[in-house]
């Protein structure tokens, strides 16, 4: 199904069950497996493939308690941009910004079975594993950074070894490239 003031690029293949919905503009060579959904007003680039059952544009857990305690909605007005060279596994869920953007930059690989909340911004060229789920507004973009334990406050983190805030791990950086320097130095005076 494609919907109102869409528009698709060359060389496109969409699959069987695919829906489209209005506004969304598609670029070239994108390769939609069977039974994706395109959510309103989602911006896709060129070389995007994106796997079976995947949903970009959804609107996300915006929920917030209002005076009675209870929970309210609250209206995702944003998109989704996605941008060129993306390879998006199935089963995946991309939700719409709440008022910004939701974006997936160009040259990331995202495996299946991953979600991806309102407001997330995916620095290029980042690979993403299956069942990640990031929350909404985070923003990834240290390149190399390997996130392998949950992190429980918020802020900008980097690293691969161990994963840490960002000002923290500035600073194992910097002690890390004066290693031999130290270590020579403990040599010299055990001598």
């Amino acid at each position: 199904m494609i919907g109102q003031n869409v528009k698709i690029g060359a060389n496109c293949v969409i699959g069987p069950n695919c829906i489209i919905e209005d506004g969304s503009i598609i670029g070239d060579n994108a390769h939609f497996k069977n039974n994706v959904t395109v959510h309103n007003d989602v911006i896709i680039g060129n070389d995007v493939i994106i796997g079976s059952g995947t949903v970009v544009g959804s609107e996300g857990f915006g929920n917030f308690r209002n005076k009675n305690a209870s929970w309210d909605h609250h209206y995702h007005l944003g998109t989704v941009i996605i941008e060129n060279r993306v390879s998006i596994g199935s089963n995946v869920t991309i939700d719409r910004g709440t008022f910004e953007e939701t974006v997936i930059g160009s040259g990331v690989i995202i495996d299946n079975l991953v979600h991806i909340a309102h407001n997330v911004v995916i620095g290029e060229n980042t690979a993403i594993a299956a069942k990640v789920g990031i929350a909404g507004s985070c923003t990834i973009i240290s390149v190399k950074s390997t996130v392998n334990k949950d992190i429980k406050e918020p802020g900008v983190f980097t690293g691969f070894m161990p994963i840490s805030s960002h000002s923290r791990w500035k600073r194992i950086a910097f002690w890390i490239s004066k290693l031999d320097k130290i270590v020579k130095l403990i040599n010299i005076k055990n001598f």
